[in-house]
């Protein structure tokens, strides 16, 4: 498809009413009297109008392609495709009178005839609309446009704490320690309103340019345990989640949970801030959820030797397989991190521990581990794997002996000597014993002889 000319751009844009007709005009003369009597090609007309604000690159590039339809929603007027996740899309958008900035969530047309989504859409949206708190993403308005299901939302400037790990690496430890009491404050609200997020994982936390963490996406939240029309029930849906964050009793069964899954889901986020990987980062997705289940993750050592061991605890605690085990409540989450913070211990932490630190701290992550050969036989009944993929996937159940083999490599460097192995005696021949007997017998003989001979 060959470039539209400057004159059929401008034909689509005026088609397309991104711009008020006035305000159009108006940065149109200014152009022609910057151009002076010159041609104005479709590379100084675009460029122009996206340096004047009116329009964005996401609109020059829709406009380019021959679309002039779609670019708003109700009262807004949407300026660009900020993501997509597994069961929406969601875009900047600006009110046609106010001008504010929000984000709109839009269910794609082809989910609107499962009622799950759409359910599930509506229930994000009265659940979220009902949570008033700065550590988590506000919903103003659910609406529809025939097929077009969306829900306006709070817009701020910033990122998810999944790509920002990805691009940057692990978090320094005290930005791990405060993004995940914060994500914890955020719950604290949840969970005071009878509601299980069920899906907290780095991608649902986003960090503003301010550095406050917000939770996102509450799709997949469970409301009033009580409540038997629960969608998971309603949907048959028993397993709900992602599952490199998926608590042990969700993966069985995920109406059936309570503000603990959330937790361990929060130690396996705070697992990744502090190691750049969720605890099983190999495997296909029935081994992952069946390693959530009944195997310890690689101590966090491993990746960050230096890792204050408080710190560490703190994630082991949260990511305990029994619930029981784990902190009972968010508020006590955010009590130990906070506290860790405040003391300083996070701060000014040398790149790499001491060998013996490292030998001493490394077994506290990994004994707990279940990894006989029972563990790994349900591991491969749950589903067939594939030779190539063998490896990959049962690299994790090795790990709690590794911290063993570790805690030796000190021990390495001294030579050991073996043990002399003992030089086995030869056994005596079959003929030895009778010929001893005859010879003595003879003997004998000879003595009486000489006895009788004398006397």
């Amino acid at each position: 498809m060959s470039e539209p000319s400057a004159k059929s751009f401008l034909k689509l844009l005026e088609r397309s009413g991104i711009v008020a007709e006035e305000r159009l005009k108006s940065s149109l003369a200014k152009l022609s009297t910057k151009a002076d009597g010159k041609t104005i090609n479709l590379k100084d007309l675009a460029g122009h109008l996206l340096d004047s604000g009116l329009i964005t690159q996401w609109h020059i590039d829709k406009l380019l392609a021959g679309k002039y339809k779609g670019f708003f929603l109700g009262k807004y007027k949407l300026l660009g495709h900020l993501g997509s996740g597994g069961m929406s899309s969601v875009y900047l958008a600006q009110h046609k009178i106010s001008e504010q900035l929000r984000a709109i969530k839009v269910l794609p047309r082809k989910k609107v005839a499962d009622k799950s989504y759409l359910d599930r859409f509506y229930l994000e949206a009265r659940v979220a609309a009902s949570l008033n708190h700065p550590n988590v993403i506000r919903i103003y308005d659910i609406c529809n446009e025939g097929d077009t299901h969306y829900m306006v939302m709070e817009y701020v400037d910033g990122t998810d704490l999944y790509e920002l790990g990805k691009k940057n690496g692990p978090f320094d430890f005290n930005s791990a320690a405060k993004f995940t009491a914060q994500a914890a404050e955020g719950l604290i609200h949840a969970h005071q309103q009878d509601l299980v997020h069920r899906d907290i994982k780095p991608a649902n936390l986003f960090k503003t340019d301010q550095g406050l963490v917000k939770i996102l996406d509450l799709g997949l939240a469970l409301v009033n345990q009580n409540d038997s029309q629960s969608l998971t029930v309603l949907h048959n849906e028993k397993v709900m989640g992602t599952a490199d964050y998926l608590s042990p009793e969700q993966a069985v069964n995920s109406h059936d949970v309570d503000s603990r899954a959330d937790i361990y889901s929060l130690g396996c986020t705070l697992y990744f801030f502090l190691t750049g990987h969720p605890p099983f980062p190999k495997g296909s997705l029935a081994q992952r959820i069946a390693m959530h289940q009944s195997l310890a993750p690689k101590s966090i050592y491993e990746s960050r030797p230096e890792c204050p061991e408080s710190l560490v605890k703190i994630c082991e605690k949260m990511m305990a397989k029994d619930a029981v085990d784990r902190y009972q409540t968010c508020s006590e989450v955010k009590t130990e991190l906070m506290a860790l913070v405040e003391s300083g211990e996070l701060e000014n932490i040398a790149t790499f521990a001491p060998e013996d630190s490292l030998i001493e701290k490394t077994p506290s992550t990994t004994t707990s581990a279940k990894n006989d050969a029972t563990t790994l036989a349900a591991l491969k009944e749950v589903e067939p794997i594939e030779e190539s993929t063998i490896e990959h996937a049962f690299e994790e159940p090795t790990s709690a002996f590794k911290s063993v083999n570790n805690a030796s490599d000190s021990q390495k460097k001294q030579k050991i000597t073996p043990p002399v192995p003992r030089k086995r005696r030869r056994p005596p021949p079959k003929w030895l014993v009778p010929a001893a007997i005859a010879a003595m017998f003879l003997i004998l003989i000879a003595v009486l002889t000489l006895v009788t001979f004398l006397a």
